[in-house]
């Protein structure tokens, strides 16, 4: 069933999926998941119609509370942005951080990739996806977004990548490769994969079958590396 971005936001989100475990967002964390649902829900919104068409109003009715609760946690429309931007941001960072410890227990260079693709081919935290999509958008406008988007998602992930993929060299479980090109393409097909997932939750055609767009790819980075 495509899920759509209502049923995204139905209820109120706290935690996300790393590998089947289940891990506090940051503001649920520290005990504040009003917070966490108004960021979530504002990413969507400003997602889905640009930030000039949001106003707060919209992010307070969409959220559930009101327009004073709102500017309790958010000062303004910009301070709220801000916000949004950097919770993009964190979420990125948390991801890594548990499946790098999940990958410490991989024993095998297939177990690797199984795990690095697992999320982008399951999307199993779909509003981390109109996140990507937010900042990938709103680069033109935000240079903090921007900054973001090409440190973070691009740089950062293809140096996590990159990192995992010389370690299964050093480790002898697979022979050597140009790492750095390999993680650039498994990022790049990333990007790609949220973009098409996005747009089938919105119910609308895609061009391609995204698990296996991403099984393709896997295999062939499998069979690059077992090349001669």
């Amino acid at each position: 069933m495509k899920e759509n971005i209502e049923n995204v936001s139905k209820e109120k989100i706290t935690s996300f999926d790393v590998l089947g475990q289940r891990y506090d967002l940051p503001y649920s964390t520290t005990g504040n998941p009003t917070k966490e649902h108004i960021l979530i829900e504002s990413t969507m919104l400003f997602a889905l119609k640009g930030y000039a068409a949001v106003s707060m109003r919209d992010i307070a009715a969409k959220a559930g509370v009101t327009p004073g609760a709102l500017y309790n946690h958010f000062t303004s429309k910009e301070d709220l942005w801000e916000a949004v931007v950097d919770h993009a941001m964190q979420l990125y960072f948390l991801y890594h951080k548990n499946l790098d410890e999940a990958l410490e227990k991989a024993d095998t260079f297939e177990e690797v990739l199984e795990m690095i693709f697992a999320e982008p081919t399951r999307m199993k935290n779909m509003f981390t996806c109109y996140a990507f999509g937010l900042i990938q958008t709103e680069q033109f406008r935000s240079e903090h977004a921007g900054k973001i988007f090409n440190g973070t998602f691009l740089e950062y992930g293809i140096r996590f990548a990159q990192k995992w993929f010389d370690r299964c060299i050093e480790r002898g479980l697979v022979r050597a490769f140009d790492t750095h090109t390999v993680a650039t393409v498994f990022i790049h097909g990333v990007m790609i994969g949220i973009n098409l997932k996005v747009q089938e939750s919105l119910k609308r055609d895609i061009p391609y079958d995204i698990t296996r767009m991403f099984e393709d790819l896997r295999q062939f980075i499998l069979r690059s590396v077992s090349a001669p």
